[in-house]
Parts: C-alpha cells; sequence; structure tokens
C-alpha cells in the first residue's frame, strides 16, 4: 500500500510509521513555466517570484530532507537570521503610487522622482510600484456604441391619459425595438 496522497499543492505521506511527512506535490502535467525571466516585466517581480517559490517551498515541507531537494541552504540561514529581527509595525503615512511599466526607461522617472522627494519632501513617505502596461490599455481600438444601437437597454412608458407605466427590457437594439412598438 503507498500510504501517499497528493492534496492541492502537497504529497501527504504517511509511509513511515509515527510520523506524516509533507512535500511539494506538481502533477504530472505541470509544465514549470510561470514567468519566462527575459520577459518584459520589472526585475523586482522576477525577484519575488523566486522568493514566493523559495517560501513556499519552505513552508510546505515538514522535514529536512524534502526541503534541501528543492533549494538551497543559504535560504534557511537568511530567513532564521531575519527572524530574529523584529519588525515595526507599518507606518500609516504611506503614500502609494503606481507607474506603468514600459522596460528600462522607467527605472529613469522613478529615480529622479525618488531624488525630488528626498530633497522636497523629507517627511512624505512615498512607495512607488510598477504596474504591468500595454499598449492596447491606452488606446481603444473600438468606437463607442451610439446610444440607439444598444441592446438590453431598460424603458419606462408611461400613458399619458391613465398614468399607467410599464417598465421593459430590450433584446434587440433600441433603435429597433422602439422603431416597431
Amino acid at each position: 500500500m503507498d500510504k501517499k496522497i497528493p492534496f492541492l499543492d502537497f504529497l501527504i505521506d504517511n509511509s513511515q510509521p509515527q510520523s506524516l511527512i509533507t512535500r511539494v506535490y506538481c502533477k504530472k502535467t505541470f509544465t514549470g513555466l510561470l514567468s519566462n525571466y527575459f520577459s518584459f516585466t520589472p526585475f523586482s517581480y522576477k525577484l519575488g517570484l523566486i522568493r514566493m517559490l523559495v517560501d513556499r517551498t519552505y513552508k510546505i515541507n515538514n522535514t529536512w530532507i524534502g526541503f534541501h531537494e528543492k533549494v538551497i541552504r543559504q535560504y534557511v540561514t537568511k530567513t532564521r537570521a531575519l527572524s530574529n529581527i523584529p519588525v515595526s509595525p507599518p507606518s500609516n503615512s504611506a503614500h502609494f503610487f503606481k507607474l506603468p511599466y514600459v522596460g528600462p526607461f522607467s527605472i529613469v522617472p522613478q529615480n529622479r522622482l525618488c531624488k525630488v522627494l528626498k530633497r522636497y519632501c523629507k517627511s512624505l513617505d512615498v512607495k512607488l510600484a510598477f504596474s504591468s502596461f500595454k499598449i492596447r490599455n491606452a488606446f481603444s481600438v473600438k468606437d463607442p456604441v451610439r446610444v440607439e444601437f444598444r441592446s438590453n437597454v431598460v424603458y419606462k412608458f408611461t400613458c399619458a391619459s391613465c398614468n399607467s407605466c410599464y417598465v421593459g427590457e430590450t433584446s434587440r437594439t433600441s433603435r429597433h425595438t422602439f422603431a416597431h412598438t
């Protein structure tokens, strides 16, 4: 009997007497493709992805053998050193701003903004972050739909003589619906 069962990203192993071992589990269809290193994303995102994967492996594996199969010993040393550093509570005065990421050209305005803020706004805590940016987000390739060509329009008719009203919704364009009523 195998006594191993995959559950989400875990492989739970109960084959050892008196112990339960957890390891990272990947399906047979797992490609390992998360983000191409040479993709057009900020370097900090690439580093964050690596840190997340190492941290996930560290937290899922409950034995050192399982962990060392996936990562290097330096992570353990760094994690233990960081765990002894007291963490200060987050500041409520931080201001966050998002900039579009357009490759290496994004670093120049980021550095200039940081210099200006340090020089003129010393007490202001500003955090800058990059967002992925696509050209299609800046321009619309479609013309806006004119009102008379919209469908699923809710309308209300009120009778002039008895004041009764009818509320409906079109399934066709409003121009076509109201032309035939």
